[in-house]
């Protein structure tokens, strides 16, 4: 098959950076968008082609498809930054504007460039919102903060670049990069005119040093500000006392970053040799940045001083287009299977050979899944194997982390044998991001197939996210031992014998597939439902409740019957008019791990949340449980938030939580609403036309849920058949 030319578009062009590089690489740029009219002039003069003009006003349809998606957007403030909503998080935002164009094109590669400073901006949680939004659009994230003067140029730029992939994760540990800096006085012109200051305009110090960044401060220039509040006595000669248009630096070092704001070019260089100082040229920063003597400059030279200051350095620009194309990150002609399911049945309706990339992690899980059984070849494994792989199953609801994290392991390890799968963070030493991984393909993966599942990520339990390698020493506290033991003992034996990680996870899947297989148990139907009344339905509810369980998950059955009466609700009563019922999640996880408002949550029409329900079986409402509503109040505004409680609210804080409530609705404008629940139940029963569509709603909820043991449906069915 013959090589096609990799192509890229060029979002917030500049003059053009991306494309020097991108183009020297051996792409073919198929777009481009810049709103700056000055550019789009240096742009024209340079490549012939005039960007269009405005992002948030571009035809997304009129883009021609291409591999890699290239942008140096601008760091603008996210308007609820904060709340880590992923991709609803950038609306409103230029960023959102990159999004929506990924979501529709799905290139293969997405390489944005910014500023240092944006991993600590907002506390670094605009960062977070831009890796979310790239992980909800189904892209492995990574990022890092490389530095020009590793490239071969004498600058010290420091800038993060975010990659985002579709089917392996960008290593930039494979970027090659030069050990060697480049010294400043390379890369001065020889002739031209030059502005020398005069001697009385600056000073000298003694034995200037040459800074880890390669920055050798020399001077300032004399009778130009200075800080003078703070300065201890003797250090008035320190480049930190003087703004960076005062400082001097030697041309034996590297030069610092050239800012876009400065305009005027006041950059100040001694010459040793010379025995000089004077201002670097507009060329001779146009140099240090990597653009060719032959790129043609604007006319005015503030507009190029600032343009010089926005673009990118083109060699690192260039080493990282290089890498896309060694690393295979773009879309290959490989033929694998594509599972085309029905998730109903949960069975493959058909295998349909698609031309597209290579296998991901939810197809692999998809593929074990469909032909894991009860295995007669796992004598091939060692006895010990086979019972950690029990211990693991038969915990799989009660310790979702745990398991959830070793199976994104050992999909990882089967589709990257190479890879050592106890380095699961970035930060180790070859290690790779096992919670993007397990966030953006396991997790969902294993809801659609109806296994237990993290509302997330199994890397967002405590006890998993410590930054240890999975060694048989790690240090994490996970509490089941025998769990502990099992998971650190799997991930040792598969990296000691990785032939054996298919048929360990083909196992694993059987077994969990057995373990949750006793949780599926039918609910009966009424033969006459309608004969039903409201007291009935309450008192069948109360005996459900209050049944002396002997193991974990009844706290859930509440808040079951309250999804099923705003299923009704949200069709009967006019003020839900087309509101949205958000989707029942996990009850297992925190409030705080899974990033919620609420047990139950209702949306208006604008996907703004109007109502936020926190149900609590037996805990008393307490002042506490008011403030902790209140913080997501704060945090998700809604107009109304309930309480409801079996317990009564503890009579020594009644006075304070009425007065806490009366203060949230004056400062936030939100009703805070406290009650029981089988009072609340009674109430809500009497708004619906028949309790026998909310009976078939909770029985339905009752017999699909996974988090649930088999006992609460067995019970469920014991108090239904009194009823016949």
């Amino acid at each position: 098959m013959e090589k096609q030319t990799p192509t890229f578009i060029d979002l917030f062009a500049g003059i053009g950076g991306f494309r020097l590089a991108f183009e020297q690489a051996g792409y073919k740029c198929v777009y481009s968008c810049e709103i700056d009219s000055a550019c789009q002039e240096v742009y024209f003069n340079n490549f012939g082609e005039k960007p269009k003009d405005d992002i948030t006003k571009i035809d997304i349809e009129k883009i021609p498809d291409f591999d890699v998606l290239t942008a140096g957007f601008p760091c603008q403030p996210f308007s609820i930054c904060g709340k880590r909503q992923g991709f609803e998080d950038t609306r409103g935002t230029l960023f959102f504007h990159i999004c929506k164009i990924i979501e529709a094109k799905q290139p293969s590669v997405v390489l944005l460039e910014n500023v240092k400073h944006l991993v600590h901006h907002d506390r670094g949680r605009t960062l977070d919102i831009i890796l979310y939004s790239l992980e909800d659009l189904g892209y492995l994230v990574d990022y890092k903060i490389l530095n020009s003067k590793d490239f071969g140029l004498p600058q010290n730029r420091e800038r993060i670049i975010i990659f985002a992939t579709k089917n392996k994760k960008f290593d930039f540990n494979l970027i090659e990069t030069n050990n060697c800096i480049k010294k400043l006085e390379e890369y001065l012109c020889k002739q031209g005119y030059f502005e020398y200051l005069k001697k009385q305009e600056y000073t000298l110090i003694e034995n200037p040093k040459k800074q880890s960044s390669g920055l050798i401060f020399v001077g300032y220039r004399t009778n130009k500000t200075t800080w003078k509040k703070g300065v201890r006595p003797n250090t008035q000669h320190l480049s930190r006392v003087h703004h960076q248009p005062n400082r001097i630096y030697s041309v034996e070092g590297v030069h610092p970053t050239i800012p876009s704001q400065e305009t005027s070019g006041r950059f100040f260089i001694y010459i040793p040799k010379e025995n000089k100082v004077r201002k670097l040229t507009i060329k001779e920063c146009y140099r240090i940045m990597g653009f060719p003597n032959s790129f043609k400059i604007h006319d005015s030279v503030a507009e190029c001083y600032k343009q010089i200051g926005n673009s990118v350095c083109i060699p690192m620009i260039y080493q990282l287009a290089v890498q896309i194309n060694k690393q295979n990150l773009m879309r290959s002609k490989e033929k694998i299977y594509n599972h085309n399911i029905n998730f109903y049945q949960r069975k493959p309706v058909q295998l349909e050979i698609l031309e597209v990339a290579v296998m991901n992690h939810k197809q692999k899980l998809l593929e074990i899944y469909y032909q894991s059984s009860d295995l007669e070849n796992n004598n091939q494994l060692p006895d010990p194997i086979i019972e950690y792989i029990n211990v693991i199953a038969q915990n799989c609801s009660k310790q979702k982390g745990v398991y959830t994290v070793l199976i994104t392991l050992l999909i990882h390890k089967i589709l990257e044998p190479t890879q050592d799968i106890r380095y699961h963070q970035t930060s180790m030493a070859g290690g790779f991001s096992g919670r993007t991984i397990d966030t953006q393909y396991i997790t969902p993966t294993l809801k659609e197939l109806g296994l237990p599942a993290m509302a997330e990520s199994g890397w967002l339990t405590r006890s998993l996210e410590q930054p240890y390698p999975y060694t048989l020493k790690y240090e994490g506290k996970i509490n089941n031992k025998s769990v502990k033991n099992a998971f650190l003992s799997i991930i040792d034996f598969v990296e000691e014998h990785p032939d054996k990680t298919e048929l360990i996870t083909k196992l694993l899947i059987y077994q969990i597939k057995q373990a949750t297989q006793s949780n599926r148990i039918a609910i009966v139907k009424l033969a006459n439902p309608e004969k039903l009344n409201i007291i009935t339905v309450i008192n069948c509810l109360d005996t459900h409740f209050s049944y002396n369980y002997k193991t974990f998950g009844a706290s859930k059955l509440p808040v079951i019957a309250f999804y099923a009466i705003y299923q009704r609700l949200i069709q009967e009563v006019e003020r839900y008019k087309e509101c949205i019922l958000k989707d029942l999640g996990s009850h297992t996880a925190s409030d705080r791990t899974s990033k919620t408002a609420g047990d139950i949550k209702i949306f208006d029409k604008s996907k703004k949340l109007i109502e936020a329900i926190e149900i609590k079986y037996g805990k008393p409402i307490s002042l506490q449980l008011v403030l902790n509503a209140k913080d997501k109040i704060l945090k998700y505004s809604p107009r109304r938030y309930y309480i409801f409680s079996s317990v009564d609210i503890y009579k020594e804080d009644e006075i304070k939580i009425k007065n806490e409530i009366e203060l949230i609705a004056r400062n936030h404008g939100c009703q805070v609403i406290v009650n029981g629940i089988i009072p609340t139940l009674k109430y809500y029963l009497r708004l619906i036309t028949s309790v026998e569509n909310f009976i078939e709603n909770y029985s339905r909820l009752v017999e699909q849920d996974r988090e649930l043991q088999a006992i609460h449906k067995i019970q469920w069915n014991n108090i239904l058949k009194t009823l016949e």
